[in-house]
């Protein structure tokens, strides 16, 4: 078969530091860069042309999807790859690269991005990256822009399909200051945005995603969820009202409810994360992450719904169970969520019913997938606590914390246990932390006398 040609594109502005090394990392697999000069003051432009590159010069008017769809017009391939500067595509060899594009059902490809230059020591997702060079696929939205709705109506004329594939991308999230200035930016050019189109509920939908802080797909209870929550409810009003047939050709739909549910959960109003999902479930049936949102709603609702416990718990035994079978159609990111959930949930489901070591073998077969994954440890320490076994259980917290200085339930339950064991000053510090890092965190500046799971 013909092999199949591609550009590379980009858009810079000021990005001598990294461009060459984003360029280098993709050379051995395009046949032309595109790269969108936005007006770079520094050597930009030389080194890209030094690589090859054909700079097309874009005045910057506030909008990524124009600088994109800038790039897209000018390339000439079969297929059009996307980085970003500060990005490196991780060695492919060229056979293996080619195999994905000569798929005649294709019509792109989910990249696998990481949020770090060492694959080894980060948990990726996907993002659209790879796909057919048609003069319909065009990005949209000034910020956070998106080739999906237009490559997914493509691809649904063609009758082809959107898939992942095995390709990492390498991000440098830069220093403090670098990653601050993005996010004002971001902030400044959403809220215009917003002002601008105020019917397009998806500005409303990434505002509230900015200021969330996330951990392992669970929404944590820091500064800004108050008017996060504010935003995902705004957005999903808008969403809402929309005509059932619209509504469900909202592509970002499910990933609105289950940031909004998730948030909700994080507040801890799980009557109105239910009834979100709930709804969700109904407009849009096969989101892959809908399943876990309703599983952990189902978890969360045990003692809340005014129901016999035994229903509540055959409930949320059957939501847990659909997550296996919705993990083997998921996306390799989605499907490492799904099942490390599975397993948590199973032990708190277990741990709810006090029994242990059933809880215990649940937390140990997700530690088998992922010995970083915070909620596990932490479920591990509520299985020693209620053995009686405090001490351990202090140790397996602060297991829990190294794996991940974000895990709320190790820093709530670590201080009450603290106090059970009469360490009242080491409380007292890790309760400062807690009031530190989780502001909006209902048990951040009160003292709990009794204990969570006893």
């Amino acid at each position: 078969m013909k092999r199949k040609t591609v550009s590379l594109c980009m858009i810079a502005r000021d990005e001598e530091a990294c461009i060459g090394k984003a360029i280098k990392s993709a050379l051995a697999l395009v046949d032309e860069i595109v790269v969108v000069d936005t007006g770079s003051r520094d050597n930009t432009r030389i080194i890209a042309e030094g690589y090859g590159a054909r700079i097309i010069d874009e005045v910057w008017r506030d909008d990524f999807a124009a600088a994109r769809n800038a790039g897209l017009a000018a390339a000439a391939c079969d297929w059009i790859l996307v980085l970003d500067c500060d990005e490196q595509l991780q060695s492919i060899r060229p056979v293996d690269f080619q195999r994905l594009l000569i798929d005649p059902g294709i019509a792109g490809y989910r990249l696998q991005v990481s949020d770090n230059l060492d694959p080894d020591q980060v948990r990726t997702a996907g993002s659209l990256r790879l796909f057919r060079n048609h003069p319909d696929v065009r990005f949209r939205y000034p910020v956070r822009e998106q080739v999906v709705p237009s490559l997914t109506a493509l691809a649904q004329t063609d009758g082809r399909v959107l898939t992942d594939a095995s390709v990492l991308v390498l991000h440098d999230p830069g220093n403090a200051d670098a990653r601050s200035r993005k996010r004002d930016r971001n902030l400044r050019l959403l809220r215009q945005a917003m002002a601008e189109h105020p019917d397009e509920a998806f500005f409303a939908h990434q505002l509230g995603r900015e200021s969330l802080h996330w951990l392992d797909g669970e929404v944590l209870p820091v500064a800004g969820l108050v008017d996060s929550r504010k935003a995902l409810e705004s957005a999903w009003r808008h969403v809402s009202s929309l005509p059932l047939e619209l509504r469900r050709l909202v592509n970002y739909g499910p990933a609105l409810a289950g940031d909004l549910a998730s948030a909700q959960l994080a507040s801890g109003d799980i009557d109105q994360a239910s009834g979100v999902i709930r709804d969700a479930a109904d407009w849009w049936t096969s989101d892959h992450l809908l399943p876990l949102h309703a599983a952990r709603v189902a978890v969360a609702n045990l003692g809340a719904d005014g129901s016999e416990p035994d229903a509540r718990a055959e409930s949320a035994r059957v939501a847990i169970a659909v997550l296996d079978e919705v993990a083997s159609g998921a996306t390799a990111a989605d499907a490492r969520l799904l099942v490390l959930n599975r397993f948590r949930l199973q032990g708190d489901l277990a741990l709810l019913e006090h029994k242990v070591s059933e809880a215990a073998e649940a937390y140990e077969q997700a530690l088998d997938h992922d010995q970083d994954y915070a909620a596990a440890w932490v479920g591990l320490a509520d299985c020693a606590r209620l053995a009686g076994d405090r001490k351990r259980a202090l140790r397996l917290y602060l297991r829990a914390i190294t794996a991940s200085e974000w895990c709320v339930q190790a820093w709530e339950r670590g201080c009450q246990l603290l106090d059970e064991l009469g360490f009242h000053d080491n409380a007292t510090s890790w309760r400062v932390k807690l009031q530190e890092q989780f502001p909006a965190c209902e048990g951040a500046a009160a003292h709990e006398e009794e204990p969570v799971l006893v």
